[in-house]
């Protein structure tokens, strides 16, 4: 797995379309455009603090290239998870979908090494983070036919 997509349960809501909490269409848009750039993403689910911990320790464990974290309730959690994110070696993009106007709190920026967090955007914050993400990874340009410069 190249990039890991972890999705923590939002604050008193429930969707039951969406039993992860990500439209089926957004997360086969995601996939789609990881495999064009030759990665692969993989979406976890946790409902508590040391779920969280538990994957973000296999991620580092794994090899994991790139987390896109959205901690949704456990966003206000404790030192497990602050102990974790500062020891974490792959970077992350801390991701919020705010789709229903409950702002969940984020982390605070000072867990390294968090590149940047993406805020308010509904679904569409799942591709702009996965668009940092393939950036950041050198495979940015793996998703066009046209290239500048060739």
């Amino acid at each position: 797995m190249s990039i890991a997509l972890l999705r923590g349960q939002e604050i008193d809501r429930n969707q039951p379309s969406c039993p992860n909490g990500i439209p089926p269409a957004v997360v086969s848009l995601l996939r789609g455009r990881a495999l064009t750039a030759g990665k692969t993403i993989e979406l976890q689910t946790f409902s508590n603090e040391s779920d969280v911990v538990d994957c973000l320790v296999r991620a580092n464990a794994q090899g994991v290239e790139f987390v896109l974290l959205d901690p949704g309730k456990c966003a206000a959690s404790g030192d497990r998870l602050r102990t974790i994110l500062n020891a974490l070696t792959v970077p992350y993009i801390e991701v919020h979908d705010d789709q229903f106007g409950a702002m969940d709190a984020p982390l605070s920026s000072n867990y390294a090494p968090r590149m940047t967090l993406i805020q308010g955007f509904g679904a569409q914050s799942y591709t702009l983070a996965l668009s940092i993400a393939l950036e950041h990874l050198g495979c940015a340009e793996c998703e066009n036919d046209i290239h500048v410069g060739t």
